[in-house]
């Protein structure tokens, strides 16, 4: 397959001079654009080329949740990769450690690569290590400081799981950061903690913060002293990669600018989708045992004062960087490739247009409305695509 007459997007900015040769799922070759191809070639219209997109951090997607078990797995999939995303690390929330460990090998056993859907790159689990003043969706009778029975529990579904959040100021979490982080799972922090609690599990190995200003604590006062909290500390870090929900409703601009200066190229943007994604305003959806409700432009959790998941995907997150708050697209579109491939330790396979990459690509229309796919190689043409 070659794909010719686009703006391909390569790790040194946008190409409107490059085609893109696809041999048997890897990128072969980006050489200069020439009008004597032979078959299978694929002209793009001037549409913009981008290395597939990556979400380190989502639930679902239309009415269907990966907590709901394996078996939702390739809708959610399906339906993210005709949105352009082709890497998934899909999240589930807080539950019990048993039903988590179930759910663990019950995706383990899930075709990773199914036809039509994003690859699953892992599970992340986005509790229930946490502290419950900032519970935010998840379930406070869930939640638990992690012990050693914990760790071990999931850690023998090792294969799966490449991410956990917890809360490094719990009793047990600085060991169990340790015990994650030597078995080469991701550590996330999402708490409630202070700067010697993330230093502490910062040096047993933690390396990721879970979507900024959702879930931290901030600075505080004693007496007449300012205390960071998670947030500040995060920013203020030189090292620790960290998520942002871009979808104009968890942060305001200015929010999202701070985090753009402070963290730079270690920023993630993650959609934190949920199965209310795609569907109208005012569709009820669950997370774990939590009900929400599909709001203005963002998940709502029933009763409660709190964000309940994005109802957006990637593109969405993209539109609204590069159209409303006017970010440069290359520096965007690798906070949704490049980053979060890095993340996960895939530099160099996944979030990148260059040769010997996965041939995984997302082509859009002007703003960021997807338009086809490719797919470990292969095309999902604009009539399978929901712009």
């Amino acid at each position: 397959m070659i794909l010719t007459g686009g703006r391909v997007l390569l790790p040194d900015g946008i190409h409107d001079d490059v085609d893109v040769v696809i041999t048997d799922g890897r990128i072969a070759s980006l050489p200069p654009h020439t009008s004597d191809h032979a078959d299978g070639v694929i002209d793009l219209g001037g549409r913009l080329v981008t290395a597939g997109l990556v979400d380190l951090h989502v639930h679902g997607f239309a009415g269907a949740c990966f907590d709901a078990g394996s078996g939702q797995a390739a809708e959610v999939l399906r339906g993210l990769a005709r949105q352009g995303v082709t890497s998934v690390q899909a999240s589930l929330v807080s539950a019990s450690v048993e039903r988590l460990a179930e759910l663990l090998a019950a995706f383990a056993a899930v075709d990773r690569t199914a036809e039509g859907g994003a690859e699953l790159l892992g599970l992340h689990l986005e509790g229930p290590f946490l502290a419950p003043a900032q519970c935010g969706a998840h379930d406070p009778a869930v939640l638990r400081p992690p012990t050693l029975a914990d760790i071990d529990l999931l850690l023998r579904h090792r294969d799966v799981l490449s991410m956990i959040t917890l809360a490094p100021e719990l009793p047990g979490a600085v060991e169990a950061t340790g015990l994650l982080a030597d078995a080469g799972v991701v550590v996330a922090g999402h708490s409630d903690a202070r700067g010697d609690d993330l230093s502490a599990a910062v040096e047993a190995g933690l390396t990721h913060i879970t979507h900024l200003w959702s879930g931290q604590s901030g600075t505080v006062r004693r007496g007449p002293w300012r205390v960071p909290g998670l947030l500040e500390e995060s920013l203020a870090a030189d090292h620790l990669t960290a998520e942002v929900i871009a979808d104009g409703r968890h942060l305001p601009p200015a929010l999202l600018e701070i985090a753009r200066r402070c963290v730079g190229e270690r920023l993630c943007v993650v959609s934190d989708g949920t199965p209310g994604t795609g569907l109208p305003r005012g569709s009820r959806y669950r997370l774990g045992t939590v009900t929400c409700e599909v709001g203005d432009g963002v998940g709502l959790v029933v009763g409660a004062d709190a964000f309940g998941g994005s109802t957006s995907a990637l593109p969405d997150m993209l539109r609204h960087l590069t159209g409303d708050l006017g970010w440069p697209v290359p520096e965007a579109v690798a906070a949704a490739t490049s980053t979060p491939a890095r993340v996960l330790g895939l530099t160099g396979r996944k979030g990148t247009i260059e040769v010997g990459a996965d041939a995984d690509l997302a082509v859009f229309d002007e703003g960021f409305h997807p338009w086809a796919t490719v797919l470990r190689g292969r095309w999902l043409g604009p009539e399978e695509i929901s712009a």
